[in-house]
């Protein structure tokens, strides 16, 4: 009888982000494809634990920032002897690299950003070479690591997120105040103060609005504070993490991303599967994405006034018009984003290893 083949996926955390998700569907996907699955990461928060639990995916803990975590690490890769290991996230893959370098374990990085710090620069520049195949989920992203010199060209491969798309979505928003959804967690590179400042200046010109935030506070008490401050902390809910947000998206008339920067922002492609018109600040991974799915509107960087006249912009469309959007969104994620699409790529790649 052939043994099975393990595949191992190194991330840091598994609290819910575009790219934790990513990471676990990908687990998923190879599970019931009969591998022997494991996910490893360093930090304690596991936002996925009943969903690895029900599909018999095995998770452990190791501290990659810690002399005997990494010895663990190492003494568990030895022992089990995975047939290739597969990171997202900067210090995820250098520890992946350092696997690699130690065990010759065939190795996929997976960048999911194209803004990488000065240290992640420097350890990056003297160790991408040690990957086999490094996947980048934007073009974007892949662009910025070949000109810095931090990938090689024939071991670059842009494979986009995946995204669950329902053969039929239906909106069944009727609101009488137009709402508006975000969903990210209050991390450093998500702006929401800009997206609260805008909906003060819509509430001070009359104009009736709504927002609901999916996303955790992470402890941090300025949300509260900031909403207090603007006077409209009854405009705005937060609910905090929600492990299926697809109940709200038949409930809401848009999506709203407000940020800094993203790799691929899975929220927008989330809410584009099931065919809700965007707005997201214009930064250039979301600007092609709307552009090309022509599917809502772009604001200018840390600016309320324009992301309030972008919201505007859009209640003012008539409905069928509104629709359009969201249809060319679904479209569009129908035709690039689909998990048959994305996981036959990932597929061939894996398959070039084993």
């Amino acid at each position: 009888m052939e043994q099975r083949k393990k595949i191992y996926f190194f991330t840091m955390s598994l609290a819910k982000g575009g790219a934790e998700n990513q990471l676990v569907r990908l687990a998923l996907y190879y599970k019931k494809k009969g591998y022997e699955v494991t996910i490893i990461q360093t930090f304690p928060e596991n936002d996925f634990v009943d969903e690895l639990t029900k599909n018999q995916i095995d998770n452990l803990e190791f501290r990659y920032n810690s002399p005997n975590g990494i010895r663990g690490l190492f003494s568990f890769i030895k022992k089990n002897r995975p047939d290739v290991i597969i990171s997202f996230m900067f210090a995820a893959n250098l520890v992946a690299r350092a696997v690699k370098f130690r065990f010759k374990t065939p190795i996929i990085t997976s960048v999911r950003s194209e803004k990488i710090s000065k240290l992640y620069n420097f350890l990056y520049r003297i160790s991408y070479k040690i990957d086999d195949f490094t996947v980048f989920n934007s073009a974007v992203s892949l662009s910025v690591f070949r000109e810095k010199h931090l990938t090689l060209q024939k071991k670059s491969i842009y494979i986009p997120n995946a995204i669950i798309i329902d053969a039929l979505p239906v909106l069944e928003s009727k609101n009488s105040v137009f709402t508006l959804i975000s969903i990210a967690h209050f991390r450093p590179a998500k702006d929401y103060k800009t997206l609260f400042e805008a909906i003060k200046i819509l509430n001070d010109q009359n104009v009736p609005i709504k927002l609901i935030v999916l996303g955790k506070t992470l402890g941090q008490e300025w949300p509260d504070i900031f909403l207090e401050k603007l006077g409209i902390k009854d405009l705005v809910e937060i609910k905090g993490y929600v492990p299926y947000p697809k109940e709200y998206f038949s409930k809401v008339d848009a999506l709203v991303l407000s940020t800094f920067w993203e790799g691929t922002p899975n929220a927008i492609l989330e809410a584009m599967a099931n065919k809700l018109p965007i707005i997201s600040t214009d930064i250039t991974v979301c600007n092609k994405l709307i552009t090309n799915a022509k599917c809502g509107f772009l604001s200018a960087p840390q600016d309320a006034l324009d992301l309030s006249l972008k919201i505007q912009e859009l209640m003012a469309l008539p409905e069928t018009e509104r629709e359009m959007l969201g249809t060319n969104g679904y479209n569009y994620t129908v035709e690039h984003y689909s998990e048959n699409i994305v996981y036959e790529q990932w597929e061939k790649l894996i398959d070039n290893l084993l």
